[in-house]
């Protein structure tokens, strides 16, 4: 989409209303252009368009002015037939109905615009106001932003932000299109739509997770997308793991060493983010050490991913030394000692 080309905001209104009609004359079997109660309705719509864009400094959009008066006049005749009463409701009725439009517009469109860049920044976006609100003054029927930043030396994120207006002139944020390009891997591009309102919205964050390879969770259930499978329109397919599944991070992450699970501060924040779809540093504690690695969920195998300060994927036992056992009872009375002494001090003793 080209968002540098203006459109005539005049014509695009008046088209909305074209379709109206044409939906109407499918519905109704009588005759639309004689309707008084669809006449009046139009010579309102007509009259809000007037009013709307009467300032504009567009030669299109004022030629279609000029074009709108003369169907106004039509309309207006054909429903106050006197030429009195048309006189008297353009000095007395007509500026009244102007004002009160506008403002109404205007209000609807604040509410509108604020609604906006509410949801538009709950999904990850910053500093997008001024951009939507530009677009949404010229009035199109769909526009797009673009947004691309670096992730890290070596990848970056290109997003495109589509909105679209619907039959109430309102806009939607109805998803993004993200890009995942890896300088490491040139030929490597992934790339997905993420569309937003359908009860699992994906912000920006995990929208990255995601096409890196890594798992979300969201109400219960991981999703991950399949890299060897796209539908008709190009998208990976969404894997789900479902919690009959069997995929317990709570009891996975208990079968590791890890200094974080000493304090549930800790513990819970951990949990969290990789639920987040993160690859989370921890500390593996071996032989009274620490040792430092990554991890991330990996619910199709019902486990977790390891990964080495150089990013390379190692096992448990590779992890561990070998040493399995000795390190988790090592964890394990640290934790016990750690339960003790929190007992103690709420006068509670433990049997």
């Amino acid at each position: 989409m080209n968002n540098d080309h203006v459109v005539n905001r005049v014509e695009a209104a008046l088209q909305q209303w074209r379709n109206k009609e044409d939906r109407f004359s499918r519905i109704f079997t009588f005759s639309l252009s004689s309707n008084r109660a669809l006449l009046k309705e139009k010579l309102e719509f007509y009259e809000r368009v007037a009013a709307r864009y009467s300032g504009t400094q567009d030669q299109d959009e004022r030629f279609a002015l000029k074009m709108l008066q003369g169907e106004r006049n039509r309309v207006e005749k054909q429903l106050y037939p006197n030429p009195l009463i048309r006189l008297l409701r353009r000095i007395l009725v007509v500026p009244i109905l102007n004002q009160l439009v506008i403002r109404q517009d205007n209000k609807r469109i604040e509410q509108n615009s604020q609604s906006l860049h509410d949801q538009v920044q709950r999904t990850g976006f910053n500093n997008l106001s001024e951009k939507i609100d530009q677009q949404i003054k010229l009035g199109q029927q769909q526009f797009s932003l673009p947004v691309s930043y670096y992730i890290n030396d070596r990848e970056r994120l290109d997003h495109q932000l589509s909105f679209v207006k619907d039959q109430n002139g309102a806009y939607h944020f109805e998803g993004y299109q993200t890009s995942l390009y890896n300088e490491s891997k040139p030929d490597e591009k992934r790339q997905q739509f993420f569309r937003m309102g359908e009860g699992n919205d994906v912000n920006a964050a995990g929208a990255y997770n995601l096409l890196s390879g890594r798992c979300i969770h969201r109400d219960g259930i991981w999703f991950q997308l399949d890299f060897n499978d796209k539908d008709a329109q190009g998208n990976y397919k969404v894997k789900q793991f479902h919690t009959d599944y069997g995929y317990d991070l709570e009891k996975i992450l208990k079968e590791l060493p890890l200094k974080e699970l000493l304090n549930k501060g800790e513990a819970d924040k951990l949990r969290e983010a990789l639920k987040d779809g993160n690859r989370i540093s921890v500390s593996f504690m071996k032989d009274g050490n620490e040792q430092r690695f990554y991890i991330e969920a990996n619910p199709q195998f019902r486990s977790v991913n390891i990964y080495d300060e150089h990013s390379k994927k190692v096992t448990i036992n590779t992890a561990l030394g070998n040493k399995t056992t000795d390190v988790l009872k090592e964890t394990n009375k640290v934790k016990e000692q750690q339960q003790m002494g929190q007992s103690r001090k709420n006068g509670m003793r433990l049997n």
